[in-house]
């Protein structure tokens, strides 16, 4: 063991002189490969995720900006629509949001997501209403 502690104090102390032998030195001054390649996966539903939240908080550029994103990824994700829909609304985009949302609506059935087409069917239906945007509600589901 005391020979362990030896080898391990004459290394530390030839990396601390700048004396260590070049094969060491070369691997402690270089980054490996994996650690100057560090990537981090994102897919479409972390951007939907970000989108749903500033659509919440009334941050509807940055709720636009991320179902964008999402929609980058995955052309057809009926989520992303129905968010960039919503806040266009809110933001007096009403063309664009009626687009959206139909396009939502559209994905939705292809897909068989029934809640979903209900709910792009709602907005749609509330856009239209006298007093839309505002009119823009979450419909109650549950019954």
């Amino acid at each position: 063991m005391k020979g362990i502690y030896n080898i391990v104090t004459v290394l530390a102390i030839s990396l601390g002189l700048g004396i260590a032998p070049p094969a060491i030195a070369e691997n402690l001054s270089e980054p490996s490969s994996r650690q100057s390649q560090s990537v981090i996966e994102v897919d479409s539903y972390d951007f939907v995720v970000l989108a749903e939240e500033a659509l919440e908080v009334g941050d509807y550029h940055n709720a636009i900006f991320h179902a964008n994103r999402a929609l980058d990824i995955e052309p057809g994700l009926g989520n992303a629509y129905l968010i960039r829909g919503q806040a266009q609304a809110y933001q007096g985009e009403i063309q664009a949001a009626i687009a959206d949302l139909q396009q939502a609506a559209q994905v939705y059935r292809q897909n068989q997501n029934q809640i979903g087409y209900l709910l792009a069917q709602q907005y749609l239906r509330d856009l239209n209403a006298p007093n839309s945007p505002q009119a823009l509600t979450l419909p109650d589901l549950s019954n």
